[in-house]
């Protein structure tokens, strides 16, 4: 993580983060001096609010989603210095009763990729920075990525040519534009340091890099859009976490759970944000990717690597057996041993970090 960070310092080139509680846990554990970096070098990373865990907005009921973005806030108020008070909501889905919840916090703004919804939806979706509209007559300020931005970033680290990015940001005549990009793309592939340095260092030299904090961003108002625009945020397909619908029931029992959130301890509160992460769905009801990829620069042709899906389902039942189990007065099985399999000691280090935090 930290060497993947220092290419940014390196090359003088601003990016924002969107880290989630989770993620930072790890980086504490695991990495601290990547944060040691982040906090040393304000002019190029800024930080935006993320809840702890990477979960389904849409799934959530009652106050399971102010308590995980609170968690979340926590963390990153603790662990960052250059942040912007602004939300990145995990794939892009939110229920407008939740844009509420965020104003109310005190949150300034959201952000939201055309390119995520249907043909039809997408393009209904104001392209300019706008503010949008949650219940209760609440609005907060919205800004939509350019989703072809993102294909044109992945063509760049996939095969080594960032012709295709200089010449996308070029052809938007706009002031500002806005991109995103998933934020392990270049943590999975071969040789990931080397593409995302070939990236950086073929930018074209004139595309400006801003943080939101010192861009100069004007925001449609919400009346002033037209009458085809979405208004609204409008609700995200939910298909390919449930393509196969083969995690009904692990949905199911978590809702049931969630319903009993104020009753629950801290540490069993703490379980449940393990198993609310939507990779445990992605793993199970999404197909492994195949991307095309080249080995170097002006390589060969362009082969396939696919990218394996990890056991996450398995994962994620564990978790929420111990968590049923916790809730209903049961020690787990005498067989079962906490042991040194990577998704036990995720569970132990996020834990333990949950529990400081709570402390404070």
């Amino acid at each position: 993580m930290a060497d993947w960070l220092r290419l940014y310092v390196d090359f003088g080139k601003k990016v924002i983060l969107g880290f989630t509680g989770a993620t930072i846990a790890d980086i504490s554990s695991h990495n601290p001096e990547a944060i040691d970096l982040i906090n040393r070098h304000p002019e190029i990373f800024e930080i935006l609010l993320r809840p702890f865990s990477h979960d389904i907005a849409l799934t959530r009921i009652g106050n399971g989603f102010s308590l995980n973005f609170e968690y979340g806030r926590k963390t990153i108020l603790l662990e960052f210095g250059n942040i912007h008070n602004f939300f990145l909501p995990p794939e892009f889905m939110l229920t407008n009763r939740q844009i509420a919840e965020l104003k109310e916090s005190g949150v300034e703004g959201i952000f939201i990729n055309p390119s995520r919804f249907s043909p039809e939806l997408g393009k209904r979706i104001p392209v300019r920075p706008y503010t949008i509209r949650g219940l209760f007559g609440t609005s907060i300020e919205c800004i939509p990525f350019r989703g072809k931005l993102t294909d044109q970033y992945l063509e760049a680290i996939h095969k080594f040519d960032c012709s295709g990015w200089n010449k996308g940001v070029f052809s938007e005549q706009e002031e500002n534009l806005f991109a995103w990009r998933d934020g392990e793309s270049s943590f999975l592939l071969p040789a990931s340091l080397s593409r995302e340095s070939s990236w950086l260092e073929n930018e074209d030299p004139s595309i400006e890099r801003a943080h939101l904090k010192n861009a100069r961003i004007s925001f449609t108002p919400n009346e002033d859009l037209e009458d085809s625009q979405y208004k609204t945020y409008p609700v995200h397909s939910f298909s390919a976490w449930m393509k196969e619908f083969r995690m009904l029931g692990f949905i199911n029992r978590i809702s049931r759970i969630e319903e009993t959130l104020d009753a629950m301890t801290e540490e069993q509160v703490h379980l449940w944000l393990m198993v609310i992460n939507s990779d445990i769905l992605s793993a199970i009801e999404k197909k492994s990717p195949v991307v095309s990829l080249r080995d170097a620069p002006n390589g060969q042709s362009p082969h396939d690597f696919r990218i394996h899906r990890s056991e996450r389902g398995f994962e994620g039942e564990e978790y929420l057996a111990l968590l049923e189990m916790a809730i209903n007065g049961k020690e787990p099985p005498a067989r079962f041993r906490p042991s040194d399999e990577p998704h036990m000691i995720k569970m132990k280090t996020r834990t333990c970090y949950l529990n400081k935090l709570s402390r404070r």
